[in-house]
């Protein structure tokens, strides 16, 4: 019946065709308990979850699908009177499936199925790219986020202890946390909302120093929503020397953890403007801030694109897919990490991964974003993998259009650079740039102030000698070398192919709904689990339209059009 009513075959059925006992029910064993009520066969609601995901539907719809698709029952192996399973088991299982390791084992039979058909190659080339996540929550500002953070935290304890709670709150705490905080129910004006605020924190001080006696009932500290609400306090509010509570200061724009602990040129200075004491009342970074309590591992970030700066709340996702001129491509990886965290810091997990799963690629290509002289260099050394990605340029060079840091002869031996003009540099001094090892070069200030091209190559007027960081000798020569070949038309030629990786996030944003985390979806884990099933829906949504090779699918003759049936009339 079903290939009566899909001659062509469908993509769940392709899956039934090729892929038959892609999952068994001994490999999700160790998931659950040996006693208990016996549940739904795991390998089925694998297969269903990547079906959903394949399709973009919701838990519903995919229990619907299970229930009345032919195509479904036919990849499923049911009976056609078969009534299915209630779509909250859907749920439930994607709640296993965060724990561990577990959503990348069921990405796993993606990749080494179509390897044993030889579909896919564990030796070539691969491509990564990310893009961001969106959170499945709304915007809130400074005071939205701690009324709202002190009432979430309220509801809990209510559930958990109403009789205990009761003693603690009083009436006019209804006004303030009975329904949920925005922006449009907050005081106006500067002052009345530092008044609210403080409020507010006083509320929850309350609340937590009573959480926290020992007459409090036991596990209501433990609670998430107390933990969230303890943590944001502490991110929000401080005490000053006479016991005040008071509101954080907005964070400096121009703070850096790697700059605390380096000296300024000349002075040896570990403080400076855009260096604030640790210690300091602001805010802390991204990075750490808690921004809702309803994902409290959701994460603020921007950044800069062709289209202009971006700003959300989230993740991100970085995927990995084979780009071979023969075969499909097909995603082998996927990492999930907080918005701020940059892509070069997942590039070393990603790598790890690779290896672990028996890829050797040829080459790793990628944009930017991913690629730094030192990430070159450990990417080879660590895992044997090389990298093709392009280098950043001299951020300076506009600034010194005279002369750049390759117009200097650098003398490993003696430690030691040489002008253009034949100025010879003292020995360098090892130093730390933005928390890297870094060579410190200073030409001496007579001598650039004597040198006719001083404006050109300094850049400065205060009369300063050249001032150059150069990264340790082998980072420095991938520097200079690829510098000099990502300007040819060979490299960039080579590089082109990563240009595919937009394509894939085009699709699997747009036909499988990665942009956004479900409306379940709250966390790192969970989200990470959104991106496997849907990086496996996009690998069965590509495969199903994969032949065997050396075959080509059987498709009629385009009929001709009206004016093409005209012009054979005449002709004939």
């Amino acid at each position: 019946m079903a290939r009566a009513s899909n001659p062509r075959g469908t993509a769940a059925m392709w899956v039934r065709d090729r892929l038959d006992g892609l999952f068994r029910d001994g490999d999700f064993a160790d998931w659950y308990p040996a006693d208990g009520r016996r549940g739904l066969s795991p390998a089925q609601l694998a297969l269903v979850s990547v079906l959903q995901y394949a399709e973009n539907l919701t838990d519903r719809q995919a229990a619907d699908a299970v229930r009345c698709h032919l195509d479904w029952k036919y990849c499923l192996g049911l009976e056609l009177d078969d009534p299915g399973f209630d779509f909250t088991v859907l749920s439930e299982f994607r709640d296993r499936v965060a724990e561990g390791d577990r959503a990348d084992r069921l990405l796993a039979p993606f990749v080494d199925r179509p390897a044993e058909a030889g579909l896919v190659r564990r030796r070539g080339r691969i491509r990564t790219d990310s893009t961001h996540v969106l959170a499945a929550v709304r915007r809130l500002n400074r005071g939205e986020l701690v009324a709202e953070t002190l009432r979430c935290a309220l509801e809990d304890l209510a559930l958990q202890g109403e009789g205990w709670l009761a003693a603690l709150v009083t009436s006019d705490w209804a006004d303030r946390y009975g329904r949920p905080v925005r922006y449009d129910r907050l005081p106006r004006g500067q002052d009345a909302l530092i008044a609210w605020v403080l409020r507010v924190g006083e509320d929850g001080l309350h609340i937590l120093r009573a959480v926290y006696h020992d007459d409090a009932p036991p596990g209501l500290r433990e609670l998430r929503s107390v933990q969230v609400l303890r943590q944001v306090w502490v991110q929000q509010y401080w005490h000053d020397e006479a016991g005040q509570l008071c509101w954080r200061a907005a964070k400096s724009t121009r703070d850096r953890a790697s700059r605390r602990a380096t000296g300024q040129r000349n002075t040896g200075k570990s403080s400076a403007d855009g260096r604030p004491d640790p210690a300091s009342a602001r805010e802390p970074w991204s990075t750490m801030e808690i921004v809702t309590p309803h994902d409290p591992e959701a994460r603020y970030s921007q950044k800069v694109t062709a289209a202009g700066q971006r700003d959300w709340i989230g993740y991100r996702d970085h995927q990995t897919e084979t780009c071979d001129e023969l075969g499909p491509n097909v995603i082998v990886q996927v990492v999930t990490r907080p918005a701020p965290q940059q892509d070069i810091d997942a590039l070393d997990d990603i790598h790890q991964q690779l290896t672990r799963q028996g890829f050797q690629p040829l080459e790793h290509v990628v944009d930017g974003g991913y690629v730094t002289p030192d990430s070159i260099h450990q990417a080879a050394m660590t895992w044997d993998i090389p990298l093709l990605g392009p280098v950043r340029a001299d951020p300076q060079a506009a600034q010194r259009p005279g002369f750049t840091k390759e117009d200097f002869r650098i003398d490993w031996d003696n430690r030691t650079l040489t002008c253009p003009n034949g100025i010879t540099s003292p020995p360098w001094k090892p130093t730390l740039g933005d928390g890297h090892p870094r060579l410190s070069v200073l030409f001496p200030r007579k001598a650039c102030r004597e040198c006719e091209d001083r404006l050109k190559c300094t850049g400065n007027v205060e009369g300063k000698g050249r001032h150059i960081l150069l990264p340790p000798e082998p980072q420095q020569k991938i520097q200079s070398r690829i510098r000099k070949d990502q300007k040819t038309s060979d490299w960039q030629r080579r590089h082109a192919i990563r240009a595919g990786c937009e394509a894939t996030v085009s699709e699997t944003v747009h036909a499988h709904g990665l942009r956004h985390c479900r409306y379940r979806y709250r966390g790192l884990a969970k989200t990470h689990v959104q991106h496997v099933l849907t990086a496996a829906g996009t690998n069965v949504a590509r495969l199903s339209d994969c032949f065997p090779p050396g075959t080509t699918p059987a498709s009629p003759p385009r009929p001709p059009s009206h004016f093409q049936r005209l012009c054979q009339r005449l002709t004939a």
